[in-house]
């Protein structure tokens, strides 16, 4: 009997210091990636595409984009980009149209390369 509960007692303190002592896992970027990437998903917009239609190669999630805004036109900010290592923060500046009427905005997009493609604004 004080066998099996020294065994259960070393399992469980055997999982309890493996799993306190492992770490988040830090996936790499591809920064000329990410910004191609950003490139590519703002020009299907302004050719009146989908974010579905940039799967599931591309993920975007902007609200915008997927409320029915028409994108006429964008410039990423050159210079204006920050990494933590795994995620590119960079700025584009758009111009957006809906019922005629015409509205300019800066947004900053959060891309990551690994392990997807994934572009969504802060």
């Amino acid at each position: 009997m004080k066998r099996s509960l020294f065994a259960c007692l070393c399992a469980l303190l055997l999982t309890i210091v493996t799993g306190c002592g492992a770490s988040a896992r830090t996936y790499s970027l591809n920064a000329d990636l990410a910004r191609s990437s950003v490139k590519e998903a703002m020009q299907a917009w302004v050719d009146g595409k989908s974010p579905k239609d940039l799967k599931p190669r591309i993920i975007v999630g902007d609200p915008e984009w997927e409320s029915g805004l028409k994108l006429e036109s964008f410039e990423i900010i050159p210079n204006d980009e920050l990494t933590d290592g795994s995620n590119l923060h960079l700025r584009v500046k758009r111009k957006l149209s809906s019922g005629g009427q015409f509205a300019e905005s800066t947004v900053k997009y959060i891309v990551s390369t690994s392990p997807v493609i994934t572009i969504f604004p802060q």
